[in-house]
């Protein structure tokens, strides 16, 4: 459905506070939002009067709703069945028609409207499904000065690729809340992260999912997260491990690092600890030669140093911190887990790069678990170069 009106209001934005005539105001004039947000039904409704209702359409019946507000002030409403393009970096290789699901998506970058066109003159308001929650993005940043009140209003074009950049923002977290919830819930994020799980590039949906759910009711927890881990059989991590060497480091290194992985697959007691001892040195390994391929630099290079470098390329490449490669939460996970320190003397112990190298860690901590982890963390390093 799409409807056109000649002359709308001429939107600026929203009050962000109170204010009396004649007083100073500010006014929301660009957000992201999500119906999570007490502030999302407010500014939902009242863009509903303006635009749904005089189309006469019935808010019970819309998923998504687009508004596209022109110069001239004429807008165009467009409802539910329009195209939207969503890109994505994916986790395998993919032809054209392939059916997708949400397990191939390594992450979302944006948002497109391949039908209908947005120019930098225009004031655009989008608000869609995901799940069960709606997410609301506009951008009523006035265009032109008003004759009447030229040093009051800030104008600006459209940003259109911010835009699609911003909306596939919310369309993300939508569509895996799941992730975000936990990483929102610090106590949550912190417990999984000490037993070693995080939300890896790998297990972004159903697995993760089924964790963080195995977290916050621990009813026959083991068994549980026993059937998650169980699923990475021969078949699954040749899927995963498949996609690595095309990248020239990790191709170096494949004699070494399925020497770990084969272990792994022996799934028992030796196995584990032979796959731990082993890829935790090659994932060293691999970070200091991405590191030195880079900058040059080989010597007197800290484990920090290194840590903080490959995230850097997961910002830069997801041009997000928060994108579903999660850069910022992965920093503090190799920090506090992966690569933490010890401290034998106050049986700070715990399984991480460092104790299993220097013969610290207990033989209780080489489980099938910590051996899988670490094969989620070279893959997630290599989504990061």
């Amino acid at each position: 459905m799409k409807f056109h009106f000649d002359k709308v209001p001429d939107l600026a934005g929203f009050a962000a506070e109170n204010s009396k005539g004649g007083d100073t105001a500010k006014v929301l004039t660009r957000a992201l939002l999500t119906s999570d947000d007490p502030e999302f039904y407010q500014y939902s409704e009242q863009i509903s009067n303006i635009f749904l209702n005089k189309a006469r359409v019935l808010i019970d019946v819309v998923h998504q709703f687009l508004v596209i507000i022109h110069q001239n002030l004429s807008a165009d409403l467009y409802v539910n069945d329009f195209q939207v393009a969503v890109e994505i970096k994916a986790k395998r290789d993919i032809k054209q028609g392939e059916v997708i699901t949400q397990g191939d998506i390594a992450d979302v970058r944006k948002v497109k409207f391949p039908q209908i066109t947005v120019a930098e003159t225009d004031k655009v308001i989008y608000c869609f499904k995901g799940g069960w929650r709606f997410g609301l993005f506009f951008d009523l940043t006035p265009r032109s000065q008003p004759a009447d009140t030229p040093h009051l209003i800030q104008t600006e074009k459209l940003d259109v690729e911010k835009m699609m950049l911003s909306i596939g923002e919310i369309y993300r977290y939508l569509s895996f809340y799941h992730v975000y919830r936990v990483l929102e819930s610090e106590a949550q994020f912190e417990e999984m992260m000490k037993d070693g799980w995080f939300p890896f590039v790998e297990i972004l949906t159903w697995e993760y999912k089924k964790l963080s759910e195995a977290y916050l009711n621990k009813f026959d927890f083991e068994n549980r997260v026993k059937a998650i881990t169980d699923g990475f059989n021969e078949k699954r991590i040749e899927k995963i491990t498949g996609k690595w060497w095309k990248n020239q480091i990790f191709y170096d290194k494949k004699p070494l690092i399925m020497a770990g992985i084969n272990a792994y697959l022996q799934n028992n007691q030796d196995g584990f600890i032979n796959c731990t001892k082993n890829l935790w040195t090659e994932i060293e390994g691999i970070l200091r030669k991405l590191y030195y391929f880079e900058t040059g630099k080989g010597e007197h290079v800290k484990s920090a140093d290194l840590i903080s470098y490959i995230v850097e390329k997961a910002k830069t490449k997801s041009g997000s911190d928060y994108s579903l490669l999660l850069p910022l939460p992965f920093l503090k996970y190799l920090q506090d887990i992966a690569f933490a320190n010890f401290n034998i003397e106050t049986e700070n112990v715990n399984m991480s790069r460092h104790t299993s190298s220097h013969g610290i860690a207990d033989a209780t901590l080489y489980t099938k678990n910590r051996a899988l982890q670490l094969i989620l963390i070279l893959d997630q390093i290599f989504f990061y170069y």
